[in-house]
Order: C-alpha cells, then structure tokens, then sequence
C-alpha cells in the first residue's frame, strides 16, 4: 500500500470510529431517557389515581351535605 493509501484508509476508520461513538452515545443517552420518562409517567399515574380517589370522595361528602341541607329545607318550607 501506498502512503496515500494508508492515510486513506487511516482517515476512513477513524471517521467510522466516530460515528459508531456518536451512535453508541445516542442510543445510551435513548435508553436512560426512556427509563426516566416511564419512571415519571408512572409516578404520574399513581398521582392521577390518588387525586381521582380524594376528589370522588370530596364529591361524595359534598353530595350528602347538599342532600342534608335540601331536606332541611324542604322541612322549612312544609311547616
């Protein structure tokens, strides 16, 4: 081989050897976000079921006041 033969080829695999870097790079940083993002989207939903949770219940309690205070009112009003 040639000197500029070798340099050639030198040069080839180096810029090969950067692009499976920058792919290798790529392909880690992907996976550690998608880790994250399912780890949040979870914790998320737990978030969600707890507020759906506290929130029928605040439903429930100012249902049974609305029907207490109707019913007492009704009662003023019969009299």
């Amino acid at each position: 081989m040639t000197t500029l033969q070798t340099i050639l080829v030198t040069a080839l695999i180096a810029i090969w050897l950067c692009i499976s870097v920058g792919f290798l790079v790529s392909v880690i940083q992907s996976a550690i976000y998608d880790r994250k993002r399912e780890k949040r989207e979870q914790e998320s939903a737990t978030r969600d079921i707890e507020y759906r949770k506290k929130r029928d219940k605040r439903e429930q309690e100012q249902a049974a006041r609305d029907e207490e205070y109707h019913q007492k009112r009704m009662e003023q009003l019969n009299k």
